[in-house]
């Protein structure tokens, strides 16, 4: 398990085999990580029609607006269908609305409801079909703006875990990382005593390591708000 992250949706607590990998967290709100479109309102996020010729209607992530031929002609290729509705919660983080493209599956946009200097974070994971989801990638982290979209790109770094398809989405404040780290990374540090060889000496070095990595992973939760979702099936 690779020092970012593997995780369960239920439980938070079953670990992966390989070694952690150390995260990066992107700093800059350039191309390399989410930043703010210009043009946006708290009535339209994805910013003003530019073309005439409009009907009036409701647009996705909007409580009004106008739209030509039925799309807002500022919404990027990939997003034309986008829900931006805020249906999401979580304290901290407040409603937030999230969708992926349909022509890229590491792009996506964020819809958010509060002001915030404190950094936002997305991490992309595989859900499968009982829910259980891993990371597949760094987090890229921004400062959410009421009412504006934000632009992402997410990254599949993490070795041997390509070919997973990007369907969810770990989200949490940034401050929140270091406590998750602890959680995912529980397993593969452990170390005592009478294991040696870490959680790998025997069974009962392994339920040793999983009970540590049970004990770091509920801290985790009890004291950290985040969202674990799904963005497609």
């Amino acid at each position: 398990m690779k020092k970012l992250i593997t995780m369960l949706l239920i439980s938070l607590i079953t670990s992966a085999c390989d070694s952690p990998q150390r995260n990066r967290i992107i700093n800059n709100m350039g191309t390399n990580g989410l930043e703010q479109p210009q043009g946006g309102s708290t009535t339209n996020p994805w910013g003003q029609p530019t073309t005439s010729g409009s009907t009036s209607g409701s647009t996705s992530g909007s409580t009004s607006g106008t739209t030509t031929g039925g799309t807002d002609p500022q919404k990027p290729a990939g997003f034309e269908t986008c829900d931006l509705d805020p249906k999401h919660y979580a304290s901290v983080i407040g409603y937030m609305g999230i969708c992926q493209s349909t022509i890229d599956e590491t792009s996506v946009a964020v819809n958010s409801t509060i002001t915030d200097t404190n950094r936002t974070c997305l991490i992309p994971t595989f859900k499968d079909q009982s829910g259980s989801s891993t990371y597949l990638g760094q987090p890229q982290c921004f400062a959410p703006q009421q009412g504006v979209v934000t632009m992402g790109k997410l990254y599949k770094t993490r070795s041997g875990f390509g070919q997973y398809p990007i369907n969810g989405l770990m989200v949490m404040k940034e401050r929140s990382l270091g406590a998750y780290f602890t959680c995912m990374d529980a397993y593969v540090t452990f170390s005592h005593p009478q294991c040696p060889y870490g959680s790998k000496t025997n069974a009962y070095c392994d339920k040793m390591a999983r009970d540590l990595m049970n004990l770091k992973c509920n801290n985790f939760k009890m004291d950290n708000p985040y969202l674990d979702l799904r963005l497609k099936q």
